[in-house]
């Protein structure tokens, strides 16, 4: 337990046995005293007890010390308990030790990691020989095997697609995802994507609309990867649809892009959790639509590395609108 500037109040059993130090050790001294040296200088966790007290928890992951100097992984959860007028009288603080889990993660990503770039080139030489192929039947005009051939290609795409996710799910989860940020105007970037997408999706109508005149620093590679991503589930999750409206506006010194499809919506108890990574949502299980639930974890990751916002607005029966934004300059 800790008062209200963070100093320990209260000490049990467990902490004692985590951390090395007895309750008479600790009482009276501020928890920051566990935290590492960087987090210790960005005054983590002091950041950590005003958003508690504002949101009603904390919940966080970082390198805590113990007293023989050894370093353990740690998920904190911080509570404040408050009287009936709404004053803070202590905090209930939560650790546990996930080292072990940590290293496990971390290995399985390596693991994936290393098979993705291994299946990079048999798709890619894949892609190039049936292209040509390709190529070749459209000159015979063998339309029955260039049939199965676009679906091979089809499939080859969709493979490309997840093995590009796996690899930028690597980089996000080890810290390792940068961004080259330049000066661009937003319009011409997200109608080059909207050609590109509809010359290849004829279920949907993916209509532009609104503007937004000034330039924006970003990484524009990696928000045409957010705007994909936005656009190809809007296409997939809303099938009787037919139409897919993509807009800008500029509001308050940002750029505003939306993304919105006019399918079933997504149902409340869903859309917390939506751009958890791997998460599905429960109609899209239902349905047995494909997809790795990973695109909008993605899309979220890309757009808090630029510190701007993603977030939704969804109903049942009238479909999901998704937004993010982008800093004018």
């Amino acid at each position: 337990m800790l008062d209200t500037a963070g100093r320990i109040v209260g000490w049990n059993i467990s902490a004692e046995k985590l951390t090395g130090y007895s309750e008479v050790e600790v009482l009276g001294k501020n928890y920051s005293m566990f935290v590492s040296k960087d987090e210790a200088h960005r005054k983590v966790f002091t950041k950590a007890l005003a958003v508690a007290a504002k949101k009603g928890q904390f919940i966080a992951e970082g390198i805590r010390v113990r007293k023989d100097g050894s370093h353990f992984y740690a998920r904190t959860f911080i509570t404040p308990m408050k009287e009936q007028g709404r004053r803070i009288n202590f905090f209930v603080l939560i650790t546990r030790d996930i080292t072990e889990g940590r290293a496990l993660e971390q290995k399985r990503e390596e693991h994936i990691g290393i098979a993705s770039h291994e299946l990079k080139n048999p798709i890619t030489t894949l892609s190039l020989y049936s292209e040509l192929l390709a190529k070749r039947l459209e000159l015979e005009r063998d339309k029955k095997n260039l049939h199965m051939l676009r679906d091979i290609q089809s499939q080859a795409t969709r493979l490309t697609t997840l093995v590009d996710d796996l690899l930028i799910v690597g980089k996000i989860e080890s810290g390792k995802l940068e961004l080259h940020k330049t000066e661009f105007k937003p319009v011409p970037l997200i109608k080059k994507i909207i050609r590109e997408f509809q010359s290849h999706t004829p279920t949907h109508r993916i209509i532009f609309s609104g503007s937004c005149a000034r330039s924006v620093r970003a990484d524009s590679d990696r928000v045409a990867q957010v705007v994909i991503n936005l656009i190809a589930n809007a296409v997939k999750y809303s099938p009787p649809a037919r139409k897919v409206q993509v807009e800008l506006r500029a509001r308050r010194g940002k750029c505003i892009i939306s993304v919105q499809d006019l399918g079933t919506g997504i149902e409340k108890r869903d859309q917390r959790n939506i751009f958890a990574r791997y998460f599905r949502a429960s109609d899209a299980e239902a349905g047995n639509i494909a997809g790795s639930g990973l695109g909008l974890y993605i899309a979220k990751a890309i757009v808090k590395k630029h510190r701007e916002r993603l977030w939704l607005k969804s109903m049942q029966g009238k479909g999901s609108k998704f937004f993010f934004t982008l800093s004018l300059v």
